[in-house]
């Protein structure tokens, strides 16, 4: 944890140099170039920016093309405000966390917390708690950051970490309706999440899809119960928000990890980026 002054604390870069590469020369260009491939012909079609987006929380060496997918299918803006929901590594816990940290540090520069929305947010629902250790045991969030910071480099940050249990999906979708609900138009919402994983490749790519129809369907509440998704919470969390209603879904892309040599002994994760946008009567 670095301090900024007396009272000011950052968020260091726990997983740079392992998830990504830790100099900022080797990680724009890693970056960008995943940004410049996912952002073809295919990304103009939509007249809009999605309202939320769904990047896996896997390394770069696995995933950087679908996360870029997922941040690219943002990229027209305005977004003045980043809400990065994320799964809470720890076990038998039903919270959610925000930071103690005004700044979450990246080779590409810190990223500004939004404490003023994060303080509304443990004041509005006691299921919040502001503790920079969950954060400290997470990559999920950080992983996104450098696609943030990318794309929009004046973004505030609001992260949060979600226990998995399915009650508190509501309970974080309201909160943030009641905190951010006026200034969506400026908002990116952010679910970091890997689909299922498995020994047996069939297996995986068969309840991920079971996963994906859900997110289709705006299911939330049987997201939320899937406990095989890395993420399903927070998944559930962005589905449930009161400007979701009616969203219209796109699968932007999807992989797994076979595609990189993974031993056949490795469990097989599929990924996937997702992107929802406003609905006909949004």
């Amino acid at each position: 944890m670095g301090a900024l002054g007396a009272n000011r604390t950052v968020r260091d870069a726990i997983v740079a140099g392992i998830f990504y590469p830790d100099d900022a020369a080797g990680l724009i260009d890693a970056v960008d170039d995943a940004l410049c491939a996912a952002l073809g012909p295919d990304s103009r079609n939509e007249p809009t920016r999605p309202i939320a987006i769904v990047s896996p929380h896997a390394a770069f060496e696995y995933a950087c093309d679908v996360q870029a997918a997922a941040w690219a299918s943002a990229a027209r803006g305005p977004v003045d405000r980043v809400v990065i929901v994320a799964p809470l590594r720890r076990r038998g816990e039903s919270a959610a966390y925000l930071p103690e940290s005004d700044a979450f540090r990246t080779p590409l520069g810190d990223i500004e917390v939004d404490t003023g929305a994060c303080a509304d947010l443990e004041s509005c629902n006691t299921l919040f708690s502001c503790n920079d250790i969950p954060h400290l045991e997470s990559h999920a969030i950080e992983v996104q950051l450098p696609f943030m910071r990318r794309l929009f480099p004046e973004a505030l940050l609001v992260p949060i970490l979600v226990a998995d249990d399915s009650i508190l999906a509501s309970g974080v979708a309201r909160a943030i309706d009641l905190v951010l609900g006026d200034d969506f138009d400026r908002t990116l919402l952010v679910a970091s999440a890997n689909l299922a994983s498995s020994i047996v490749a069939a297996d995986a790519a068969r309840r991920s899809d079971d996963a994906l129809a859900m997110m289709q369907a705006l299911a939330w509440r049987d997201l939320a119960e899937r406990s095989d998704i890395a993420g399903a919470t927070a998944v559930s969390s962005v589905m449930a928000v009161g400007s979701m209603r009616g969203a219209r879904y796109r699968l932007i892309k999807r992989i797994d990890s076979l595609r990189h040599g993974s031993p056949a002994a490795e469990r097989i994760v599929n990924y996937a980026a997702v992107s929802w946008y406003p609905g006909a009567g949004s």
